[in-house]
């Protein structure tokens, strides 16, 4: 049994992707600690016990990837009473966050036309070089002792997490292979929720756009990693050059983040 099978099976009632980025070997021989970073979906549904585990896990910062909307809607059942510091960096582009009833007009107006693949690339092309500035602050947090542990998270847990845990993992020398498996397990636990959002996205478009069609929005693709991992290396030789001269993240919050998540 793998070390994510592992993780998932001590998880919690309300919260079906979390995990710890760490554990992982890099390719100098290095090792990513474990309890430092974790990752997950959103918190809105944590049940009493769920809250107690995550106080055990003494987390000083959670960084919330989610729009204004979507955290209004879901707010987060963890309080600052609970002794954690919570920080919204909204990582969507605006443009795109939909309304129940906008969402309902764009299905049904446009079901026929919309590439939804095309709107998931876009997305991660979006991340990687318009969302320069929530990146910078996201590293600038989670470089810094008094903030870890920490948790980062949206509301699945697998496209803007899951993008920012893999530049994180990639930073601190893990292999792309080993990050893009980590990336792609997301299919895994969110498997079942994401079979209950695709029924209603297709009641939402009055069974205008088929399961195959709307499957690009539920789940994560080798291809959308692969496609802005490629720009960057591509653009700028590799992530920490990414990170200083894309993102403006300052040397010394890189060190001090590879210090405070290797062993």
């Amino acid at each position: 049994m793998g070390i994510m099978e592992k993780e998932v099976i001590r998880q919690f009632d309300g919260v079906y992707n979390f995990r710890d980025i760490g554990g992982r070997e890099t390719i100098d021989g290095n090792r990513m600690k474990t309890g430092v970073l974790f990752r997950s979906d959103e918190l809105s549904r944590l049940s009493k016990q769920d809250i107690e585990k995550m106080k055990r896990l003494q987390l000083k910062l959670i960084c919330d990837l989610r729009t204004p909307n979507e955290q209004k809607s879901r707010p987060g059942r963890i309080k600052p009473e609970h002794g954690v510091e919570l920080v919204s960096i909204s990582m969507y582009d605006k443009s795109q966050e939909f309304t129940h009833f906008e969402f309902f007009k764009f299905l049904v107006g446009k079901s026929n036309t919309i590439n939804f693949e095309e709107i998931m690339k876009e997305m991660y092309r979006n991340m990687a070089f318009s969302s320069c500035n929530e990146i910078q602050e996201v590293i600038q947090l989670l470089s810094e002792q008094k903030h870890v542990p920490a948790l980062i998270h949206c509301t699945g847990g697998k496209d803007r997490t899951g993008y920012i845990a893999a530049i994180i993992q990639l930073l601190v020398g893990v292999s792309y292979e080993t990050v893009l498996n980590d990336y792609l397990f997301s299919n895994d636990v969110i498997g079942p929720r994401m079979k209950k959002m695709e029924r209603f996205i297709r009641w939402m478009s009055l069974f205008q756009a088929s399961p195959e069609r709307i499957k690009p929005m539920l789940e994560v693709r080798r291809d959308y990693l692969d496609d802005v991992y490629y720009g960057i290396i591509d653009k700028y030789g590799d992530i920490e050059t990414y990170l200083c001269q894309a993102c403006k993240v300052q040397q010394d919050s890189l060190l001090n983040l590879k210090h405070l998540l290797l062993e």
